[in-house]
């Protein structure tokens, strides 16, 4: 097995940072004027780079777009997967949804959330890298749902696939609706989200 240098090591870091400037150069971009509006001159003057050093990364805005995609998706799962091992499932299920929904309502780049939705249908290599995720936290929760189910603490009749596919939807349509009507403001609004999922998931002993 080769191993790396430090001199490979250094450039993977700098290509790694590059990338990482360029995504976010372009979602500043995109979230001011949307993807179709937006071209790649735009995302170069934003990143400080010439045209010729951006297509090194990436040969086009719809890779642009892809890449963002995986890069947001991706982070899903890694703060789902500590609610496999929760003592509480339902509370911890409560807070990965607040900090969802917080996290990315903090988000500079919270302004192509719909047209990231609006792409995936359009775009097929964006539905499928949106779909690759969207598996794999939607697998996530269904164990986290049915873990919760043999602990008692969440609802036995509960289908865990629909549930689990209510619960993203769910997060989404918040996200979605805070972004239409920013005078839902998050402290008034959470406490009824997360009211919400506690009353769907609760298991009958627990009252609703």
């Amino acid at each position: 097995m080769d191993q790396q240098t430090p001199t490979s090591l250094a450039r993977a870091d700098r290509q790694a940072e590059q990338r990482r400037r360029i995504l976010d150069a372009a979602i500043a971009c995109f979230a001011r004027g949307g993807f179709h509006a937006t071209g790649m001159q735009a995302v170069c003057a934003e990143a400080g780079m010439s045209p010729g050093g951006l297509y090194r990364y990436f040969r086009s805005k719809e890779a642009i777009i892809e890449a963002i995609v995986e890069r947001d998706r991706a982070a899903i799962p890694a703060m789902l997967a500590p609610l496999l091992e929760a003592d509480d499932v339902v509370e911890a299920i409560v807070e990965a949804a607040r900090q969802f929904v917080a996290g990315n309502l903090k988000s500079e780049g919270m302004p192509i959330f719909p047209e990231l939705y609006a792409e995936a249908i359009r775009n097929p290599a964006v539905k499928a890298i949106a779909e690759r995720c969207d598996v794999e936290v939607h697998e996530i929760l269904v164990r986290v749902l049915e873990r919760g189910k043999t602990l008692g603490q969440i609802d036995p009749a509960l289908d865990a696939n629909h549930a689990a596919r209510l619960l993203m939807a769910f997060s989404d349509g918040v996200l979605l609706r805070m972004l239409y009507e920013p005078a839902a403001r998050l402290e008034g609004l959470m406490p009824m989200f997360e009211r919400s999922i506690r009353s769907f998931l609760a298991a009958p002993e627990q009252g609703r």
